[in-house]
């Protein structure tokens, strides 16, 4: 059995919104965004691929727009769309809520009718909410009903807040998805980890895109610095350094399959943090089959294998 953690819909009302705002095509993830498919469609994708369950839940740019009540118009929408198809579907899909953290009153109520009315897996937050981190502590109240719920995160890096002062070809050369994207994740997983966040709020587990952007291969340096400050540093009020906090989390292997990659990961966060995800649609080629092979020549055990193809994911999410 395969469970993908990492894979994206959506429904036709959120892209027309897209379309309006000229984002549709390229947009801020810097590939053609397709919308939802059908889910027929998408299931005879999935068996083609070795795929057996799905995670469900949009990307970048999720549903942070300027417009609160647009934000949270969008956010039911696609919430109900999706609640639905793992609902038709229950055994092909998780569903995985929007929040419209836009306007805090708002996402602390669709959070509420996602877990208690709709009865969704877990939700899917961007790293930034135009251009504010997740970090800021003015989410702070959020993420305290998020722990008290021990609802499951799923972390996507949304439009790096340092795009703006990029060269503009990095555009068109891909930079801004391929690098900045990356260091999204890594950033505000820092930031979260390095003002105590994850200290404060202990059942608060993500699932880190992209085994967690750089997180894995940087990582030592930051154990390095916490130790290397004196007593009175802001970062040494933390009890822990930070890798203690980082092996709670868990790493999905979209687009970050590659061996060394793996190697990084599994130092970091061990067999039993490591999730199967691909990325689909975005994916539904050559590299969600190159996921599984190379997962395959790595050396697991026939254990190991069941760890991340889904073991892993039945942690977190209990409908598995």
């Amino acid at each position: 059995m395969k469970v993908d953690v990492h894979a994206h819909c959506y429904p036709t009302p959120y892209m027309e919104e897209l379309y309006k705002m000229g984002v549709g095509e390229e947009g801020w993830v810097g590939v053609k965004i397709d919308g939802w498919e059908g889910a027929e469609a998408r299931i005879a994708k999935m068996d083609e691929l070795g795929v057996d369950v799905q995670a469900l839940g949009v990307s970048d740019p999720n549903v942070y727009f300027p417009d609160e009540g647009l934000s949270n118009a969008l956010a039911q929408i696609t919430n109900d769309f999706i609640a639905d198809v793992a609902k038709q579907h229950p055994r092909r899909f998780l569903a995985l809520a929007s929040i419209p953290l836009t306007n805090l009153d708002h996402a602390m109520a669709e959070l509420t009718r996602a877990m208690d009315t709709l009865k969704m897996d877990g939700i899917v937050l961007g790293t930034n909410v135009n251009q504010r981190p997740l970090s800021d502590d003015m989410y702070l109240p959020f993420f305290e009903e998020v722990d008290r719920r021990k609802v499951p995160v799923v972390l996507h890096p949304i439009r790096s807040i340092a795009e703006s002062v990029m060269p503009k070809e990095d555009s068109s050369l891909g930079v801004a998805a391929q690098v900045g994207f990356l260091f999204e994740t890594t950033r505000v997983i820092a930031q979260m980890t390095f003002k105590g966040t994850f200290e404060r709020f202990q059942n608060l587990t993500f699932i880190l895109p992209h085994s967690g952007g750089a997180i894995p291969f940087i990582c030592p340096r930051w154990d390095i610095f916490y130790h290397s400050r004196p007593e009175g540093h802001r970062l040494r009020k933390l009890p822990n350094p930070p890798t203690h906090y980082l092996k709670r989390h868990y790493y999905d292997t979209a687009l970050s399959y590659a061996h060394s990659a793996l190697q990084c990961t599994l130092a970091l966060a061990g067999v039993d943090h490591v999730c199967f995800g691909t990325d689909h649609p975005f994916t539904a080629d050559f590299r969600a089959r190159d996921t599984i092979e190379s997962i395959e020549a790595y050396g697991f055990t026939a254990e190991e294998k069941e760890k991340i193809y889904f073991r892993n994911a039945q942690r977190l999410f209990p409908r598995l």
